[in-house]
C-alpha cells in the first residue's frame, strides 16, 4: 500500500554539533508504502522546489499488526508521516 502526501514542514538539520540549518514553510512531498504481510513499510520525503537536493530523509517502519513499534532514518518522524499512518489505520503512537 503506497500513501502519499504533499505538505508544508517547518525543518531542521542537526548533528552533533549543533544546529546546521533550518527553514520554515518548505513544500515537501512524502511518501509511505507499507507491506502489511511482511509487517515492514518505508517513507522518503524531499522538498518540491529541488527535488530533494536541499531537504531529503528516508527511512524505514516497522510494525506489529497494525501498530508502528520501530523507525530507522530520522531522529523524530515527521507528524505528517504519523497522520498518514493514522489516516490509513494504524497506530503510531510509538513515534510521538
Amino acid at each position: 500500500m503506497k500513501m502519499t502526501k504533499t505538505t508544508t514542514e517547518n525543518l531542521t538539520l542537526e548533528n552533533s554539533f549543533g544546529t546546521i540549518r533550518e527553514e520554515n514553510g518548505v513544500q515537501m512531498n512524502i511518501s509511505v508504502h507499507v507491506q502489511p504481510n511482511k509487517n515492514y513499510g518505508s517513507f522518503e520525503m524531499y522538498d518540491e522546489e529541488t527535488g530533494g537536493e536541499e531537504w531529503y530523509a528516508e527511512g524505514g517502519l516497522w510494525f506489529e499488526g497494525k501498530e508502528l513499534v520501530d523507525y530507522d532514518g530520522v531522529f523524530a518522524l515527521s507528524p505528517s508521516i504519523i497522520q498518514i499512518l493514522e489516516d490509513k489505520g494504524y497506530d503510531a503512537s510509538y513515534a510521538k
